[in-house]
């Protein structure tokens, strides 16, 4: 199986199974891996049927993940395997997320300050696991002085590549992010370096890999924002509008309440209106106020 070349970020809150869905849908051929919302492991290990919910129903056309985040090796390592026993094409650990909450309970990002106990949560969970493992990190805490080491502690347990993210932990999304720090991660290991942050436009994703020199383009919160990023389309209005409908409808479709179903079509609606892909007659607030989503849609037509 090829090394994916574009992926679709794991992010909290946005990429459950119908997101991924719609979104390899409509850039059809572009998209190479997805991977479920992150899943929390504590004690005991999580199961293969908890993995295979989160995972639902694999579809045609790219390799599919589940991202696991835990500070405990042995239970990560049992998960990692049940992950794999789901269904999983490859297992992603994300050390990463900079959310207060999860920096709090030694997870996520937490790890980048411990490098021992990192190495060895990505260690065991290759020993236990029968497909890929990556790992998908910041390039660092509070300062970006060890991105070698931890890019090289990663290869050394066995990760099969690496997701490196240019911002720190302290830094937020509207601080510039730093592709130098790919660059040097790139660099630091012979592993493929999967580069993260900062693509907002199709044309982005040639730059970061010219700039960088890694081999793969992971992109996050831009995917909300233009679903088409992947495949270079530039949608109509029609377009976008039919694509909230069909997210809509999935979802519907799926286990979300009515209410679930609205937050997430709010939140799709404020990014593609935030970041000027989307223009509203009647203002964002006016949608952000709907009491449904047939409510919400109705505004935009």
């Amino acid at each position: 199986m090829s090394f994916p070349k574009l992926w679709l970020a794991p992010m909290e809150g946005i990429t459950d199974r119908c997101f991924r869905k719609l979104s390899v849908a409509c850039n059809e051929g572009a998209i190479d891996a997805v991977c479920t919302e992150f899943v929390r492991v504590t004690a005991p290990p999580l199961s293969v049927e908890k993995l295979r919910d989160e995972l639902g129903d694999k579809f045609s056309g790219p390799q599919h993940g589940i991202q696991l985040m835990g500070n405990k090796p042995d239970m990560v390592a049992i998960s990692a395997a049940n992950a794999a026993a789901a269904g999983a094409d490859y297992v992603d650990l994300n050390f990463g997320c900079p959310a207060p909450r999860v920096y709090q309970h030694c997870a996520g990002s937490a790890m980048l300050d411990d490098l021992d106990l990192l190495e060895q949560v990505v260690r065991k969970a290759v020993d236990h696991c029968a497909v890929p493992v990556s790992a998908k990190i910041r390039a660092g805490g509070e300062s970006d002085a060890q991105v070698e080491e931890i890019a090289q502690r990663i290869e050394q347990a066995g990760a099969a590549s690496l997701c490196i993210h240019g911002r720190l932990r302290i830094e937020k999304y509207s601080d510039r992010c730093d592709w130098s720090r790919i660059t040097r991660a790139v660099a630091a290991v012979s592993i493929p370096v999967v580069g993260n942050g900062g693509v907002d436009s199709h044309q982005d994703i040639k730059r970061m890999m010219e700039t960088t020199g890694c081999q793969a383009v992971m992109i996050g919160r831009a995917a909300l924002s233009n679903p088409w990023i992947f495949c270079g389309k530039t949608p109509s209005r029609e377009m976008q509008i039919d694509w909230l409908s069909k997210y809509t409808k999935l979802m519907e479709q799926s286990t979300a309440t009515p209410r679930q179903a609205l937050g997430r079509l709010k939140q799709a609606v404020k990014y593609m209106s935030n970041a000027k892909q989307l223009e509203i007659s009647s203002g964002l607030a006016s949608c952000l106020r709907a009491q449904s989503s047939a409510e919400l849609l109705g505004h935009l037509h």
